[in-house]
């Protein structure tokens, strides 16, 4: 599903009136649902958006009957009353015509007022409230804003490009209506992004459209809001001439256009946390974009027969992206089968994935990465997976020759449209259970499970380097120093967010102490000194 789409998909069905509606009950009966990473969710919510439609055809027509009947009723009420038109008094005269004239206005508006009071379309009415509690929340539709947030942000995409259905470079068949744009600056605006927010206002003023001023009204879609807020940016960017011009551009405005000014430079915005916001900076976008390509280099491409003994037998492709740090590729390391029942087994247990938090020291939910993900083994999964998890460990050792043993874990993480993760260090370079007891993570290796379409790369900003998401390849690099263990602040790196389709990634990190009697230290470090 095209992101401008399902951006369109889930504004158009949220409102705090059916998040009002979702009893407790409702929401332990039934699964959570994904709209940003489960396709099958989506396709619910479209064949839904497909009914829903219907529906209001059909409430339009128990409408129009209704309008017709009235329609014939006045038609033939009016027609006697032609004859009389100036000649009230002849008319009059005659006792026909006052005797149906007075049994008219006696019995006949009487029943036409029982018949205007009769209510249209409950069956119609009824079935959208009743549907209203599979309409996404408010959280996840300010998931699905905030995902083309970051895809407008690291892409570098213009309104007039987004209305187009052009990103980075790709067209696609889809394009973004007035109200998409008013969310789009509104995030911006909450996030401080006061000259992007101007753009998106700006654009959506341009596509307003007087032919669905009707429309703009029942879906409570106000111009003089779009104004406002606009003019507020204008304010935040100390262009207070321009934030006048824009509010007595607006006949509702012009009078309270100076008392809004005053308020808007006594009352400055105040963005939200940075915490709570995407980091993505531009040296990270610029490697995200399609036009970025890696440095030429004469590292080579070659088969690995030394690592491991069995790697004589079965060789690996290798191809050398950088030697320091070191960062090697393998290719079609893992079969078409082998991902199939890894995804399998792994699929009834992702839940919102973590990260680690150095304040609190602890695991937890955060916007820097947003994805699902499922640590493996894991006690509740399929007992059946546990071969092609033990198969996969056994893969990790011959192409790293690094001990796995049985404490060893892995994580599958699964990436919907949006979806990201801020750059950062895979080590933790802090004291915890978890580096007390096995050192911080000294390696990674990073299995791509499919094609990603467009987007969804790994950028490692420091090396102007990017990995694109290539199903059955396999990516490792060392996020230590051999000789000292010194961390590598050169592997500062992050995962491009997702434009089209999912990415689904198994991410193994292999730990300092596990490695002790194969790869000790030689030498002291910053670390230990």
């Amino acid at each position: 599903m095209l992101p401008l789409l399902i951006l369109l998909f889930l504004t158009s069905a949220t409102g705090q009136s059916q998040n009002q509606t979702r009893t407790e009950t409702e929401t332990s009966s039934n699964p959570p649902k994904e709209f940003m990473i489960s396709m099958a969710d989506r396709m619910e919510l479209l064949l839904l958006d497909r009914e829903l439609i219907s529906n209001l055809v059909q409430y339009a027509e128990k409408l129009q009957e209704k309008v017709d009947v009235l329609q014939r009723c006045a038609k033939a009420m009016r027609t006697p009353l032609q004859a009389s038109k100036g000649r009230e008094e002849e008319y009059l005269s005659n006792p026909l015509h006052s005797f149906q004239l007075i049994r008219h206005m006696h019995e006949d508006w009487s029943h036409l007022e029982k018949f205007m009071r009769q209510p249209v379309g409950q069956d119609q009415i009824s079935f959208l409230k009743n549907k209203a509690t599979k309409f996404p929340s408010v959280e996840e539709t300010e998931d699905a804003t905030e995902a083309i947030y970051r895809i407008i942000l690291t892409y570098n995409v213009q309104p007039a490009d987004l209305d187009q259905g052009l990103i980075d470079g790709m067209h696609y068949n889809s394009s973004i209506s007035v109200k998409d744009c008013f969310s789009l600056g509104s995030l911006f605006f909450q996030w401080g992004e006061y000259g992007k927010a101007a753009e998106m206002l700006a654009y959506s003023l341009d596509q307003v459209n007087p032919e669905y001023y009707s429309v703009y009204d029942v879906l409570e879609f106000e111009s003089s809001e779009v104004f406002m807020l606009l003019a507020r940016c204008l304010v935040e960017m100390d262009m207070e001439e321009d934030a006048r011009t824009t509010l007595m551009a607006h006949p509702a405005l012009v009078e309270h256009s100076e008392r809004l000014l005053t308020l808007y430079r006594n009352t400055r915005h105040v963005p939200v946390s940075w915490e709570l916001m995407p980091f993505l900076p531009e040296e990270f976008n610029q490697i995200c974009r399609s036009w970025h390509q890696n440095k030429p280099s004469r590292l080579h491409c070659r088969y690995n027969t030394t690592t491991t003994p069995f790697l004589r037998l079965a060789p690996l492709r290798m191809e050398e992206l950088s030697l320091d740090p070191y960062i090697v590729v393998y290719h079609n390391v893992l079969s078409d089968a082998e991902i199939a029942e890894v995804e399998r087994v792994t699929e009834p247990l992702l839940k919102r994935s973590v990260v680690f938090d150095g304040k609190e020291n602890k695991m937890s939910t955060s916007k820097k990465r947003t994805a699902l993900g499922a640590w493996l083994p894991d006690d509740n999964m399929d007992v059946s997976g546990r071969a092609v998890i033990q198969r996969i460990f056994r893969r990790i050792h011959e192409l790293t020759g690094l001990i796995i043993n049985d404490r060893q874990d892995m994580q599958l993480i699964k990436y919907g449209y949006g979806g990201h993760y801020d750059i950062h260090f895979d080590y933790f370079n802090t004291s915890s259970p978890i580096t007390k007891a096995r050192g911080d993570r000294m390696a990674t290796v990073l299995f791509y499970l499919n094609d990603v379409k467009h987007g969804g790369s790994t950028a490692f900003t420091d090396l102007q380097l990017k990995v694109p998401s290539e199903r059955g390849k396999v990516l490792f690099w060392y996020n230590m120093r051999g000789e000292t263990h010194d961390l590598d602040s050169r592997t500062l790196h992050g995962a491009c967010p997702v434009i089209d389709g999912t990415k689904t990634i198994l991410s193994c990190w292999i730990h300092e102490l596990d490695q002790m009697f194969i790869q000790p230290t030689y030498r002291s470090g910053n670390r230990h000194s």
